[in-house]
C-alpha cells in the first residue's frame, strides 16, 4: 500500500499514513528507523495539498442508488476521522453525507454538515460545494428564488473559467445541477438542458453527478420532445 503524502507550503513533503485530524492538526503514522511506529502531528495551516487514497468505505457508497441510511452509516465515521483534511474526497464525502441526511428528513444535520464545510475550509474553493448543497435544500423546499440567488454567483464564476482543473470541475457540477433544476421550475427548459449538458461535457469529474445530470436531461427531453440547445 502506497504511503499518503503531504506537501507543505514550504515545499517539503511528508510521507506516511494519515490516520486522522484533530484540533487543526493532521496525524501521520510512519515507521521509525528502528522499526517502530511513530505518530506525528502537522498543522493544517502549514499544508498545501494532500495525496491520499480514498478509503474503501467511502468508495463503496459512491455509486448511484445506495440507500441514504447506508451512506450515513458508511460516511459518518470517516467524516468524524478526517473532516478538515484538505483533500477533495473528504469534502465530497461531507456533501454526500449531507445529502443523505436531507433524504432521511434530517434537514438540521444536513445544514450543519454544509456549515461545517465552510467552517473547516474558510475562504476555500470548497465554499461552492457548501453553497450548492444548501441551495439544493432550498429548491426542494420550494424556495426557488433563494436557491437561484445562492448558486448564480458560482455559475457566473464557472462560466468565466474556460479551463477548469479537475477539482474545480467537480465542485462546479453540483451548482449546475441545482441551477438546471431552478430553470426547470421557472419553465425554462432550454436553459435547464444547457446546465445539465454542461455537467456531462465540462464538469464531468464526479461520475455520480454526471449520472444525475444524464437522468435529469433525459427526463427533461422526455417531457419536451425536440428540445435542444442553440
Amino acid at each position: 500500500v502506497a504511503d499518503d503524502q503531504i506537501t507543505k507550503k514550504d515545499g517539503s513533503t511528508i510521507t506516511g499514513r494519515i490516520v486522522g485530524v484533530s484540533e487543526g492538526q493532521v496525524m501521520v503514522e510512519s515507521t521509525t528507523s528502528r522499526g517502530g511506529i511513530a505518530k506525528v502531528p502537522y498543522s493544517i495551516s502549514d499544508i498545501k495539498s494532500v495525496s491520499m487514497a480514498v478509503p474503501a468505505d467511502v468508495t463503496k457508497v459512491q455509486a448511484q442508488g445506495v440507500a441514504p441510511a447506508a451512506v450515513i452509516a458508511a460516511l459518518e465515521p470517516q467524516i468524524k476521522q478526517f473532516a478538515g483534511l484538505p483533500a477533495n474526497w473528504v469534502v465530497a464525502a461531507m456533501t454526500q453525507l449531507a445529502q443523505a441526511y436531507a433524504a432521511q428528513g434530517q434537514a438540521d444535520r444536513a445544514v450543519a454538515t454544509y456549515n461545517q464545510i465552510d467552517t473547516l475550509y474558510p475562504g476555500s474553493k470548497y465554499h461552492a460545494q457548501a453553497v450548492a448543497g444548501k441551495a439544493e435544500m432550498s429548491l426542494k423546499a420550494g424556495k426557488i428564488d433563494e436557491a437561484l440567488a445562492a448558486v448564480q454567483p458560482i455559475i457566473d464564476q464557472a462560466n468565466k473559467n474556460i479551463a477548469p482543473s479537475p477539482s474545480d470541475g467537480a465542485l462546479y457540477a453540483g451548482a449546475f445541477l441545482v441551477y438546471g433544476q431552478v430553470m426547470e421550475a421557472q419553465k425554462k427548459p432550454q436553459q435547464a438542458l444547457e446546465a445539465y449538458l454542461t455537467v456531462t461535457t465540462m464538469f464531468y469529474q464526479n461520475p455520480s453527478l454526471v449520472d444525475q445530470a444524464d437522468q435529469l436531461a433525459k427526463s427533461l427531453r422526455d417531457h419536451n420532445p425536440g428540445l435542444g440547445i442553440e
